[in-house]
């Protein structure tokens, strides 16, 4: 179990690293999008210009989550402050929401009142951040944690938004057909909204301390039940901690106490196959009320 925990500590400082990396690169591009914008009058390319800037803010409150999360332990709050991870991340799915309203709100407008834009320019500038995105993607890819999750979602859309104004820069270009800069950027909305509804259903469910997803409760509670010498599985909770691993806690009845010692490995072997390497069991030869949520001894 330790090496999971070091596994997960060496996730957590590359991903903090990276989280200030992105940050960065982020803001500076951002300003660039922006003037950009407004020298060309492209939606896609203003809407791309405030998601970075939206992911600017995103990735602020992802940096201080995850310095917050790293202090350590203690008897106020004995899981640590990892918990803020997960409020950061909430915070960034209701940002990408409110972000894909105002890129609705500007794109109608936009449709009703189609201005000129400067396709050469948008082209230009859509390129270069399509490839700063890559390479912000590249190093968020994989991160375990939802608070870095968050963050590639918020920059998923700016890559996806640099999709959107190069083939509105170049559509415009060549024929001249200015709606489909706007067109584009309900495209994008659509994704945002999409990527905000699945941070709040995550980080949802991880507050209301929910079976993880991709985590079969059953599977597990038979895996645990068919290992020899175990009677019966009682009160089984699987949570997920806020390092990103999945907790697990349950009474196991025993055939015989004494058999402990050799049962306890076996079990633990058993949730590890099933990717689980947090787990708290108490030993029991009971009688358990599932509803009472109490044990007692048959004697």
């Amino acid at each position: 179990m330790s090496g999971s925990h070091d596994h997960h500590q060496q996730h957590d400082h590359h991903d903090h690293h990276h989280l200030h990396l992105a940050l960065w690169l982020t803001a500076l591009f951002a300003l660039v999008e922006l003037g950009g914008g407004l020298y060309s009058g492209s939606l896609a390319l203003l809407a791309d210009a405030g998601h970075m800037a939206s992911d600017v803010v995103a990735l602020a409150i992802a940096v201080a989550a995850s310095t917050l999360a790293a202090r350590p332990a203690h008897a106020g709050m004995t899981y640590g402050y990892g918990q803020v991870r997960i409020l950061a991340a909430q915070f960034n799915g209701l940002l990408l929401w409110f972000l894909a309203g105002w890129i609705v709100w500007e794109a109608v407008d936009r449709l009703l009142h189609p201005p000129l834009v400067a396709g050469g320019v948008v082209m230009a500038i859509a390129l270069l951040g399509l490839l700063l995105n890559l390479l912000i993607l590249f190093w968020l890819h994989g991160g375990e944690e939802l608070n870095t999750r968050a963050a590639y979602w918020h920059v998923l859309g700016d890559l996806l938004g640099s999709i959107a104004a190069l083939l509105a820069g170049s559509v415009i270009l060549f024929t001249g057909w200015m709606t489909i800069d706007p067109l584009l950027s309900f495209l994008v909305a659509a994704i945002l909204a999409y990527g905000g509804w699945r941070l709040l259903r995550e980080t949802t469910l991880s507050l209301l301390a929910g079976v993880p997803d991709g985590v079969d409760s059953r599977a597990i509670a038979e895996a645990l039940g068919a290992v020899d010498g175990v009677r019966g599985v009682h009160h089984l909770h699987i949570w997920a901690i806020p390092n990103g691993e999945t907790a697990l806690s349950a009474h196991i009845e025993c055939c015989a106490i004494e058999q402990w010692p050799q049962l306890l490995p076996r079990l633990q072997q058993a949730l590890a196959q099933l990717g689980i390497d947090h787990a708290t069991l108490q030993p029991e030869v009971a009688i358990c009320s599932s509803v009472a949520g109490w044990c007692h001894h048959p004697d």
